[in-house]
């Protein structure tokens, strides 16, 4: 009987060494799909309604949009309580990493959760943002090491310097503003300007990754959404005679203004067209197939927290997705899986091509 216990030893390491991430799968991509709809709804569909709907309408959207909300606002702790459970029992990842990210994401919580009930004060929300920019450099850096992580691990620690700048820059602002110090008010610009070119950089990373999926899904729906983003930016912000449509008032109200800071024209364009284009490629994220459904879901996550981990919701996005992309690297059976999946959907294409 000892004999045969044996050889099974190490088997049993192993399965205890490994993590698996399929059985989130489903939670993860409805997390993503709520926050992505919650977050066209909330930024783009409210603020275009006031003003030329009925209050009744108003009133439905308002309530539409806080069910939403609230039910990103379950999933997510849910998930992240999943994800700090598993971080714990894994050992794919080193203790260091582990412990400071299962730490740190129930401090986000503790943070966050006053926003449930009233707005956060500066100085909360500056920790939330510090804190939350903690998680995702740490979970970048680890996920660094995966093949199938590595993108959207680099585009995760992209986002971490725009979440610490910005509301760094919008403090620094608003200082500089209230003394009347020239010098403290530039400093915040600078911050500003520089959140807003990594953030663009990390987009332009995420844009270039999902286009190289596949054809159809990947290629062709990247560009359906960048130019789609472009037309959004396009109407919310081109100069008109006469007052605006509904539509380009409300276009104007979601994303004339993003970053609380009064950038240079240039930069305030690119800042008004990350928006959509973060809403609209988290979207695109969530359909492709090559990737395990962890790192798709982590990337739409990431995406959808535009870099601005001062906001409670977006906070807990990207902590969420911070996590289940370090248990993804760390999950041998998914990193097999997205290669599979990768060299089907490449012989798919080709088939596909004419003259081939």
């Amino acid at each position: 009987m000892t004999a045969e216990a044996q050889p099974k030893q190490p088997n049993a390491d192993l399965a205890s060494a490994t993590t698996s991430t399929g059985w989130a799968s489903g939670a993860l991509v409805t997390a993503a799909i709520v926050g992505t709809v919650a977050k066209v709804a909330g930024v783009v569909v409210a603020p275009a309604l006031r003003g030329t709907a009925s209050q009744k309408t108003i009133e439905l959207v308002d309530t539409v949009t806080a069910a939403l909300a609230y039910t990103l606002t379950g999933l997510l702790v849910a998930l992240l309580c999943a994800g700090s459970f598993e971080l714990a029992r894994t050992r794919r990842i080193g203790v260091g990493a582990r412990s400071a990210v299962v730490g740190l994401s129930g401090l986000v919580v503790a943070l966050a959760s006053p926003a449930v009930v009233v707005h956060l004060n500066v100085v909360a929300a500056l920790s939330l943002a510090v804190v939350t920019s903690l998680v995702a450099l740490v979970a970048g850096i680890v996920a660094l090491r995966g093949t199938h992580t590595r993108a959207v691990g680099t585009v995760l620690t992209l986002l971490t310097g725009a979440g610490l700048m910005r509301p760094f820059a919008w403090e620094a602002a608003t200082v500089g503003g209230e003394r009347a110090s020239l010098s403290i008010f530039e400093f915040g610009v600078v911050l500003a300007c520089v959140a807003v070119i990594v953030q663009g950089l990390a987009m332009l990373l995420s844009a270039t990754w999902l286009a190289t999926r596949s054809m159809w899904r990947g290629r062709v729906l990247t560009n359906v959404a960048v130019i789609l983003a472009f037309g959004v930016t396009y109407f919310a912000g081109r100069e008109i005679d006469g007052s605006p449509t509904p539509l380009e008032a409300g276009l104007r109200a979601a994303f004339g203004h993003t970053t609380g800071v009064q950038l240079p024209n240039a930069l305030a364009a690119v800042a008004a067209f990350l928006m959509p284009a973060s809403m609209v490629l988290a979207a695109v994220a969530l359909v492709q197939k090559a990737q395990p459904p962890a790192v798709l879901a982590a990337l739409s996550l990431a995406l959808l927290s535009a870099g601005s981990f001062d906001v409670p919701l977006q906070a807990l996005a990207v902590v969420v997705g911070a996590q289940w992309l370090m248990l993804a690297m760390a999950d041998d059976r998914g990193m097999w899986s997205s290669l599979v999946r990768s060299r089907a959907e490449r012989t798919e294409d080709a088939d596909q091509r004419p003259g081939v």
